[in-house]
């Protein structure tokens, strides 16, 4: 069984968090702009334009990042493949 490499680590963590911190955002974005939809009336459409932008930023970083923490796993895993330790791990 091969070993878990420290860019492996962190890309699963680079992974989990980007996946999380862009849902987050973006689920608090869209709340935000049906709250700035309350408001609309007075200042306009701005307010809500300006949140689902916010809301798209946060889907695509956390895309990016997903894509980041996907490759420091295969690139870890391929490093690790390349370089087998020999004798025995126990």
């Amino acid at each position: 069984m091969a070993k878990i490499t420290g860019l492996q680590k962190i890309g699963i963590v680079v992974l989990l968090l980007s996946f999380l911190i862009g849902m987050i955002g973006t689920v608090l974005s869209i709340y935000s702009s049906f709250s700035a939809l309350d408001a609309a009336e007075l200042r306009g459409i701005g307010p809500v334009g300006d949140q689902i932008k916010n809301a798209l930023w946060f889907s695509l970083g956390g895309v990016v990042g997903c894509i980041v923490g996907a490759l420091m796993i295969v690139f870890g895993r391929s490093k690790s493949e390349a370089n087998p330790r020999t004798g025995s791990d126990l």
